[in-house]
């Protein structure tokens, strides 16, 4: 992502929400990441508005672009709510419902039947929850690798507010893991555990190339971090796709 970094680094500004590359094994994109914009410590009802208008910004971003990419997202869900999960996720982000295959808006908004997105485009990393997945409580034990879980909102015949389907977790990496044995046994320990619960594995927050091409010669590991590609402001996302329409996915790292 060498010429990526260095056209994007000359323009960055104060812009809140940008984009960030995943990639594979092999360096193939094969989602973008909405990163940026985020604080620990803001409260629940702005978290929830600043997720919500996310989502809408990419998602006609993506459209002007004529690329429907997959979109990966972090939102604070309260996993403890009293409501069923997808009615909560579905409230946080303004969704009126899960329908014909898309998210559509909220009845209050301007255009009540205009759809957001593709329901099984997005992907939200949320808080670790065993009414999500069974047994997913355990990766709390792995508090050093910060894990989260991956989960899509999709159409259900019986319910407007779909069903959550938890397909994979959210890592993120210390920096050093490629010299650091104790660590590395703790990497392998979750993904044992994830690929025996059928969940996948993302890597972000990978700093350095070393610990990248240390953590690539695992299988079925996606990856995300500023060793690969630096978050991109909307506008330059919009241009790259833009110009390489259908092809995007064969941008490679390096090349």
């Amino acid at each position: 992502m060498n010429a990526i970094n260095q056209a994007e680094s000359a323009s960055l500004v104060s812009e809140p929400l940008r984009i960030q590359p995943v990639l594979d094994a092999k360096g193939v994109v094969r989602e973008m990441a909405l990163v940026g914009g985020r604080s620990g410590h803001i409260p629940a009802l702005l978290a929830n508005a600043a997720s919500a208008d996310a989502l809408r910004r990419a998602g006609r971003v993506f459209r002007a672009a004529g690329c429907l990419a997959t979109l990966s997202m972090d939102h604070p869900l309260n996993v403890n709510a009293d409501i069923l999960l997808p009615q909560q996720l579905c409230q946080d982000l303004r969704i009126g419902a899960v329908a014909g295959d898309q998210l559509r808006e909220t009845p209050q908004e301007a255009h009540p039947s205009q759809p957001i997105y593709p329901c099984a485009k997005v992907t939200y990393n949320v808080p670790l929850s065993d009414r999500l997945a069974q047994g997913a409580t355990l990766f709390n034990g792995y508090q050093e690798l910060r894990p989260a879980l991956r989960v899509r909102l999709l159409p259900s015949p019986q319910v407007q507010f779909g069903t959550l389907r938890a397909i994979g977790l959210r890592v993120g990496i210390p920096e050093g893991i490629c010299t650091r044995r104790p660590l590395q046994e703790r990497f392998f320990s979750l993904l044992g555990q994830a690929s025996r619960q059928g969940l996948k594995v993302l890597a972000q927050d990978i700093r350095r190339i070393d610990d990248f091409n240390w953590l690539r010669a695992q299988p079925d590991v996606l990856f995300q971090g500023e060793a690969l590609s630096i978050a991109l402001s909307l506008q330059y996302v919009q241009e790259w796709l833009t110009s390489a329409g259908s092809g995007w996915r064969a941008f490679q790292l390096g090349t």
